[in-house]
């Protein structure tokens, strides 16, 4: 069969290229899928346009439908305001163009984009997605998927900006996130008459996220060492001036986490070595924002460690430290709270954090300094670790009353997974919070042994260990439709 290519249409002022693409036109031959794969030179895994399945309508009236998708070129893109490294760029004929020497694979692209669209090339270390083809549209060409439909249901055509800002409802369907979240341009044309009840085939198997173990030790190290560098601040304004020496060993373990927590953060990159240009986009981005202020406490806790063992004064040290560690848990908290991850974005994910830092710094402080010298300040601390603790369990509360009383198939995918999937882990979690809360009322009330506050710091660091790795494999992301099969 010889395919006829169509020409491209130049571009009149305010105009912009998008996707068009037919639902009821698409028979799911998944030919766009390889002809974009060769094109662009993809590995396998790897799809910038992927066709996904829907089922309409109930026995004996039903109806099946598919959906090919790419990247949407949207007009308020979030790929690109949160990218770290301002790897996005929008061009004027609108395509929004990723420029891979730029990129250092954080992924964070992939979370803030409702449709999921970058793809994480593994092979090369950084993100890639859809350019529209665009050697081929700047020689006039239609992209290989459109040339590569044989029933023409996808196609490119001009849209103008101003007018589709203002009325884009023709971007939304079944099995799309709603277009308002980044304005996506992609027109979808939908059947003629489709059923009231249309279900999304790959709904139907829910499967966990990757759990991002960098991560994980990125927020619990960073966390835990706000919570001892506090609680060393705290212990030393209760000490006073007398034997202020017995108070290092908690900016010591506060400092050693810190650094521990930088480090281990890079094993998340694709393209560790180019971590420095995570910088680069402190205007938009709130993962260089976590970067830099978490880069500034790690080298204030080392100071701030090293001036006890100077003889230096170190209570203002001490007191801007902490004012940095807070400022980088709230940026990173901000990280999560992006409405392709509903489940995340919540008031919820900065209140653990948060409660992280108090339910485990206090403990390594106390085991780290001589208690002997803090006399009732002992108690204290205890009792901001049990409050961090008891915050974690109300926000469990918060969150499955959250899931278990919305009906989106974001918020019915975490609860399967938290309590079908995940529900020994999630009951462990919770019977470990429990167990901290026990031992530390056995301490403030009888004893602050070592072996006692170990034995509650153990339930404490396992319980968010647990929790964290909870957070980020429940989470159901928004995203386009997709098979049953894959």
């Amino acid at each position: 069969m010889t395919v006829v290519e169509r020409p491209l249409l130049p571009l009149d002022a305010g105009e912009q290229y998008r996707f068009a693409f037919s639902m009821e036109a698409c028979v799911g031959c998944h030919s766009c899928e390889v002809a974009c794969a060769e094109q662009n030179g993809n590995p396998a895994g790897v799809n910038w346009r992927r066709v996904g399945e829907l089922e309409a309508g109930s026995f004996p009236d039903t109806k099946r439908f598919n959906l090919s998708m790419a990247c949407n070129h949207c007009l308020d893109p979030a790929c690109l305001t949160g990218c770290p490294t301002n790897a996005y760029i929008k061009l004027d004929n609108g395509i929004v163009k990723h420029q891979a020497e730029e990129c250092i694979g954080c992924q964070y692209c992939i979370w803030n984009c409702p449709y999921e669209v970058p793809a994480f090339n593994p092979e090369r270390g950084i993100v890639t997605k859809c350019d529209m083809c665009l050697p081929r549209l700047e020689a006039g060409r239609m992209p290989a998927c459109v040339d590569a439909c044989p029933t023409g249901a996808i196609t490119v055509e001009r849209v103008n900006v101003a007018a589709w800002r203002d009325d884009h409802a023709s971007a939304n369907g079944p099995g799309l996130p709603p277009a308002d979240i980044t304005l996506s341009t992609t027109r979808v044309i939908l059947p003629a008459t489709t059923p009231a009840m249309t279900l999304v085939a790959s709904d139907q198997r829910v499967r966990p996220e990757h759990p991002h173990w960098p991560l994980i030790a990125l927020t619990l190290l960073t966390q835990l060492a706000l919570g001892a560098v506090a609680a060393t601040v705290a212990a030393e304004l209760i000490v006073g001036g007398r034997r202020a020496d017995a108070l290092t060993g908690g900016a010591v373990a506060a400092a050693v986490c810190g650094a521990l927590a930088m480090a281990v953060s890079l094993l998340h990159l694709g393209r560790p070595i180019q971590a420095w240009r995570a910088l680069r986009n402190l205007r938009s981005s709130w993962l260089s924002r976590e970067v830099a202020l978490f880069g500034l406490f790690a080298i204030g806790a080392i100071s701030y460690a090293a001036a006890w063992f100077a003889g230096l004064p170190t209570l203002a040290l001490g007191v801007v430290t902490v004012g940095l560690g807070a400022a980088g848990v709230y940026a990173s908290g901000r990280l999560y709270l992006v409405p392709a991850r509903p489940v995340w974005n919540s008031p919820r994910t900065l209140v653990a954090f948060f409660a992280t830092a108090m339910a485990t710094g206090p403990l390594v402080a106390l085991l780290a300094v001589d208690r002997d010298a803090l006399g009732g300040g002992a108690a204290l601390l205890l009792s901001v670790g049990a409050g961090g603790t008891i915050a974690q369990l109300l926000v469990y509360r918060a969150l499955i009353e959250r899931v278990a009383g919305r009906g989106e198939r974001e918020y019915r995918g975490t609860a399967r997974l938290l309590f079908e999937h995940f529900r020994t882990l999630f009951f462990v979690r919770l019977a470990l919070a429990a167990s901290c809360c026990g031992l530390l009322a056995i301490a403030a009330f009888a004893s602050t042994s070592s072996a006692l506050l170990g034995a509650a710091l153990c339930a404490a660091a396992v319980g968010e260990l647990l929790g964290r790795y909870l957070f980020y494999v429940t989470v159901t992301p928004m995203s386009t439709a997709g098979t049953f099969h894959r």
